[in-house]
């Protein structure tokens, strides 16, 4: 299994994340992807405050304090999406590789640490439009495809350390980097007058550093019963990139006859400052509630050239396990979870927010050890079908795979 997993990890680093057309990935970086494990899905997307020793958490580097295993873990993720609106309907399915960590302890109890790769961004579209030239003495139609790929992904290196006791400090440094391509081909022509096709072409090339601060904290109720707390904040960091412009002229069949490249030039997009909260109430071993808030200052942020509105993020989620202890029922020792979330985009589109809203649930199934396998589902909706908008219904299934070992411990005995 292990060699397996070794190998899809290989894919994963040399693929591509790959998502379902989105139509509001044409905004800014594109679709804002969630920065937690398959666990984290099946749970709400809850993690700020609800640590946990069997699943690596990316969302709060403090938490990795409680990683006392050497832990391994990779997840697929397949994307299904539905559009409706004004005239307007569609559907489209993707997947792949998307979840991929590792972490282990260096001070057991007192310094753990992780790395791996998650997507930050996904831009996937393709709009159709068409209408009327103004200002012409004869009818001229004009025709616009537009189309939207790529994305970006985040490098991370996480570390944790417990300062006093229950006390914990982590810091999460991330290197963004990936590429998004926007093209537009628009098409002009009438009775009288010929079909002129020009496409323009803009790839969009980022790479720049940001770091994830966190603080977390345990209070003991009872015996194997806990108050969890946690904290995390990113100051706002400029995103720097470049951008390269080309303009393609084609023939009226589509063929290319000439292609001018206007030039490159150096861009700039800030990253917002985040602060996030959270907070669980865990029976060890039994059950887990978890609600997380998350806040992101947009305003200041971005290209300058778009408005965006401050984003909220909340999230409550619920995990149990019936009999943890169980030798004689399988079922009772796995892990289940459901929760929802709900989100504030801060992209603007005809004057108005865009939301989130989503529903979750899945199970952690054991395996050999310590291991499981990770299930997840979401539903969810994002945006509306009414005042010019397009509303879109996706379904997301996630397969995970958690390997939890002693990889760094001495035998004392061949």
């Amino acid at each position: 299994m292990k060699r397996i997993l070794a190998g899809v990890a290989c894919w994963f680093i040399l693929g591509q994340f790959v998502q379902a057309q989105s139509i509001y990935s044409f905004q800014g970086l594109g679709s804002l992807n969630h920065q937690g494990m398959p666990n984290n899905v099946a749970m709400g997307e809850v993690g700020i405050g609800t640590p946990t020793i069997w699943h690596i958490n990316t969302q709060n580097p403090a938490n990795l304090v409680y990683n006392k295993f050497s832990t391994f873990q990779v997840g697929l993720e397949v994307d299904r999406r539905s559009f409706t609106g004004d005239e307007v309907s569609g559907k489209d399915t993707d997947g792949g590789l998307r979840f991929l960590g590792y972490a282990f302890p260096i001070m057991p109890g007192k310094w753990s640490s992780s790395f791996g790769i998650l997507p930050y961004s996904s831009v996937s579209y393709n709009t159709f439009s068409q209408g009327t030239v103004d200002g012409t003495n004869e009818e001229v139609n004009q025709i616009s495809d537009n189309r939207g790929e790529g994305g970006l992904t985040n490098l991370f290196w996480s570390n944790g350390f417990m300062i006093k006791e229950k006390f914990l400090v982590g810091v999460r440094a991330n290197y963004t980097f990936g590429s998004i391509e926007k093209t537009s081909t628009i098409s002009i022509g009438g009775s009288d007058v010929p079909v002129s096709n020009i496409t323009y072409e803009q790839l969009e090339s980022y790479s720049d550093l940001s770091f994830l601060f966190g603080l977390g904290y345990r209070h003991t109720l009872s015996e194997e019963t806990y108050l969890n707390f946690g904290a995390t904040f990113s100051p706002q960091t400029p995103f720097n990139g470049a951008s390269e412009l080309s303009l393609i002229r084609l023939s009226p069949t589509g063929s290319e006859l000439e292609t001018v490249e206007v030039g490159s030039q150096t861009i700039q997009f800030d990253l917002p400052g985040t602060f996030g909260f959270g907070v669980s109430y865990q029976k060890l071993n039994k059950y887990t509630i978890g609600f997380d808030i998350e806040s992101e200052r947009w305003e200041g942020a971005g290209s300058g050239s778009q408005t965006y509105n401050n984003s909220v993020k909340m999230a409550l989620g619920i995990g149990w396990t019936p009999d943890f202890d169980n030798v004689s029922s399988y079922w009772k020792r796995a892990k289940y979870s459901a929760g929802f979330n709900y989100h504030k985009l801060p992209y603007i589109v005809n004057n108005q927010a865009l939301t989130d809203f989503g529903i979750n649930f899945g199970a952690s199934l054991p395996v050999s050890g310590f291991s499981s396998l990770d299930l997840a589902f979401k539903w969810g909706q994002l945006g509306e079908s009414t005042n010019g908008l397009i509303k879109e219904t996706y379904y997301k299934v996630v397969i995970g795979a958690t390997i939890n070992d002693r990889w760094f411990i001495k035998r004392k005995y061949d």
